[in-house]
């Protein structure tokens, strides 16, 4: 993405590289090479009306089908396929970078430091927006990070359930477990450190705090700002009890997912062959769905890869849309992402799916100006924005397999 900028001595000349050299390359990164999944499904701005979507989900089996028990007999009474219509808002995605004004002034003089300044601060930027979207893709709208796994008093590092989405630096809200106040003023607090202790068992993970809070158990973390604001990731579609797009899975059924649990008595089981087809075949039986797509962890990966090498198998491999190498499960592209849930296989039909949006990333410049100052700051702000969710048409036709052992 580098690109020449020499002629940088200017704000409106910074203002007119971010425009015409990096915006389509950061929404290339952004849609295409951030996750395997976005970067298969549809990109669209159908169903979008205004900041809303309106999704029409269609269930049932159209009337007027049926045999005449004489030539004489009444045609079948026409009743048309059911329509459920999903109303909900579009989310918010932004990614923030700053200069200083020093920065800037120092441009007239060094063009050369400014502009690997500037690339810098660009590609990090787009990395971390990229992380972050990769995690709500896979994730669901409440947004949970992780809880806090034990009680003391005020101090800065404690043991918490999983470190999988989190990592320092990162700002965030700490609540008082599921309610909706944030505890000991823990509102955009930074994490120092993190640590996994995946090779240790006597050893939870753990993370530090830039400052001491008094935390309990079961305290639960979120993203500045972002607690019950995220994106409808794929993790949405399989908590059946829970409300989708606005409406009740309990009142209707049909937009409950299929859910295989292969668990004994609690214990994670090694996958087979016999797994996969039945849910595959789950989800044609009950839907007419195809499944086309396969995600999973990097253990469940593991998993799928023991498997194979008992069945004296190849791992064959396919390249998808943006590049991405994958497993090959019987033509079904197998996927591991870092921000999958462990023991879980998701078995999906993409063509239920898509990212619906107002429009592609674009600069934050209706005022006419991309750069806003930085309140209090000798520094100035650009703002990368998007208003989209992710949605799905047919949830029943979406299988999860869980009660994986990893490997």
């Amino acid at each position: 993405m580098a690109v020449n900028l020499q002629n940088i001595v200017s704000m409106s000349d910074i203002e007119e590289a971010l425009q015409l050299f990096y915006l389509e390359g950061m929404r290339y990164q952004l849609n295409e090479e951030t996750s395997a999944f976005l970067a298969q499904i549809e990109k669209t701005t159908e169903n979008v009306e205004g900041w809303d979507i309106v999704m029409a989900l269609r269930y049932g089996r159209s009337g007027g089908i049926g045999n005449l028990a004489t030539d004489a007999s009444d045609l079948p009474r026409p009743n048309a396929r059911k329509t459920k219509q999903a109303k909900w808002q579009t989310k918010n995605l932004a990614a923030r970078f700053m200069l200083t004004d020093k920065t800037i002034e120092a441009s007239k003089t060094n063009v050369a430091s400014f502009a690997r300044q500037l690339e810098t601060q660009i590609r990090e930027t787009e990395t971390d927006a990229a992380q972050d979207l990769s995690r709500q893709v896979m994730t669901d709208e409440y947004g949970l990070l992780a809880k806090i796994d034990e009680d003391d008093s005020s101090k800065t590092t404690w043991e918490v359930d999983s470190v999988q989405f989190l990592v320092e630096g990162m700002q965030v809200d700490i609540y008082a477990g599921s309610a909706d106040s944030i505890r000991d003023s823990a509102e955009c607090v930074e994490i120092v450190a993190v640590e996994e202790n995946e090779h240790d068992d006597d050893e939870a993970p753990t993370i530090t705090l830039a400052e001491s809070k008094d935390l309990e158990d079961g305290d639960e973390i979120f993203v500045y700002g972002n607690r019950e604001s995220e994106l409808f990731g794929v993790s949405s579609i399989f908590d059946n009890d829970e409300d989708i797009y606005g409406l009740d899975r309990s009142t209707y059924p049909w937009l409950k997912a299929q859910i295989y649990d292969i668990a004994d008595n609690g214990s994670n089981q090694d996958l087979s062959q016999t797994d996969l087809q039945k849910a595959i075949d789950g989800s044609a039986k009950r839907t007419g769905a195809e499944i086309d797509f396969i995600m999973c962890s990097f253990g469940v990966k593991r998993s799928y890869q023991a498997l194979l090498t008992s069945d004296r198998r190849y791992h064959n491999t396919m390249e998808l849309e943006g590049g991405w190498q994958v497993l090959d499960y019987n033509g079904i592209p197998l996927v591991a992402d870092k921000y999958m849930h462990p023991n879980k296989m998701f078995l999906l039909d993409l063509s239920d799916w898509a990212m619906y949006q107002m429009s592609d990333w674009k600069w934050l410049d209706m005022d006419g100006s991309m750069f806003s100052r930085v309140a209090d700051k000798a520094a100035f702000e650009a703002t990368l924005i998007k208003y989209c969710d992710i949605g799905c048409e047919k949830p029943r036709g979406q299988v999860m397999i869980e009660g994986i052992k990893e490997y």
